[in-house]
């Protein structure tokens, strides 16, 4: 129930906090990561509840995500801008490799790399989670919301010569929001292995957000002499996030979910059994797995022919550098294949000139770029 209390410390409005108590005592069928088809919505005012039940059949919302978008409306606007910054950084850090996260633009019908349980999958849960933490608490300290407002100043003396102040991130308030609107599962299937997979990269997202809380400083004084200098605690962007997402995802450990003895007497061996994930293939044959590594259990394709059936689609016709070595280089991307050349004339202004009074003056310049495609 810590969630409970972290939101209620910030005098959340009676219209919230009796949807999340509900959700936090009976949390069921949860549909993955379908509600990522809210990055397809451009609605400007949601101040209709009739658009929470159209996105239930549009973009696959929930029962529970239906009931905490009509009781939070002015806080969807903030989980769709969300997943909108979560599928162009998943698709801008990944632009230069095989798997490029174009079909996370499928949702909510996503194909088997998004759903088999593979490491982009677990890369896609933990940027969609931490997305929506990172929105919501940044919304909250800059009043986009009536729903919460800053987060709390530090406890602690500061630790330079500046006094604590201003309005931080609410990242309590945002921790326990994305913790119910994004939890996947179902009902029944609590114990499987894709629901906890896909657990632990949601809270992996989040932990990654709770890690990275930064100090924030403004100064005050004459002609900016900073003689007093305010600071609290900010979040970085989300890019940077995805980012540090993004190393954990090249590490990603695999997992399986085995039946473990837990021993209670070890005079008379006596114990029970338990199934839980257990890490597979690690160099140095340790079974656990931390809170904030990624996890999958489903061995990637290599991504270089499409097939449906695995969710690749291919890199025919993707874009490459034939100078390269990395991962956008032809020969990596284009996997042995090949590639075209053509070359492209683009046409831009050039050598500007600001003419007294009052007009700018440009030349037509011509460039000449070649172009790459694999075969």
């Amino acid at each position: 129930m810590t969630g409970v209390r972290a939101v209620k410390h910030r005098g959340v409005a009676g219209s919230l906090l009796p949807g999340l108590l509900i959700l936090i005592i009976g949390l069921q069928s949860c549909a993955a990561i379908k509600w990522l088809a809210l990055a397809k919505t451009h609605e400007k005012v949601w101040n209709n509840t009739k658009l929470c039940q159209t996105l239930k059949r549009d973009a696959g919302l929930t029962k529970q995500q239906v009931r905490m978008c009509k009781q939070n409306l002015e806080l969807m606007g903030i989980v769709a801008g969300a997943t909108r910054e979560a599928v162009l950084t998943c698709q801008s850090l990944f632009a230069d490799r095989r798997w490029n996260c174009s079909s996370i633009t499928y949702a909510p019908n996503f194909l088997a790399d998004l759903t088999g349980g593979s490491r982009e999958q677990a890369f896609v849960y933990a940027i969609s989670s931490a997305a929506i933490t990172h929105a919501v608490s940044r919304a909250c300290s800059i009043g986009a919301t009536t729903k919460c407002g800053c987060g709390r100043l530090p406890s602690e003396p500061p630790p330079g010569d500046f006094k604590w102040g201003g309005c931080g991130d609410d990242l309590r308030f945002g921790l326990a929001y994305a913790d119910l609107f994004a939890a996947p599962g179902g009902k029944g299937k609590r114990r499987s292995k894709r629901h906890l997979v896909n657990s632990h990269n949601n809270a992996a997202g989040r932990k990654l957000i709770s890690d990275s809380l930064q100090t924030a400083c403004k100064c005050h004084g004459v002609s900016g002499s900073c003689s007093i200098k305010t600071c609290w605690k900010a979040l970085p962007d989300l890019k940077e996030l995805g980012m540090m997402l993004q190393k954990k995802y090249a590490i990603a450990v695999e997992v399986d979910l085995k039946e473990i003895f837990l021993q209670v007497n070890k005079k008379r061996m006596r114990g029970s059994r338990e199934r839980r994930l257990v890490a597979v293939h690690r160099p140095d044959k340790r079974k656990d797995f931390q809170a904030e590594e990624l996890i999958y259990y489903t061995k990637s394709p290599d991504y270089c022919l499409p097939d449906t059936t695995l969710g690749s689609l291919g890199t025919r016709g993707r874009e490459c550098n034939k100078d390269s070595t990395s991962s956008g280089g032809c020969r990596s991307m284009c996997c042995g294949r090949g590639y075209t050349s053509h070359v492209m004339e683009i046409k831009q202004r050039c050598d500007c000139k600001y003419y007294w009074c009052c007009y700018v003056k440009c030349k037509t310049c011509t460039t000449k770029v070649e172009i790459n495609r694999c075969r």
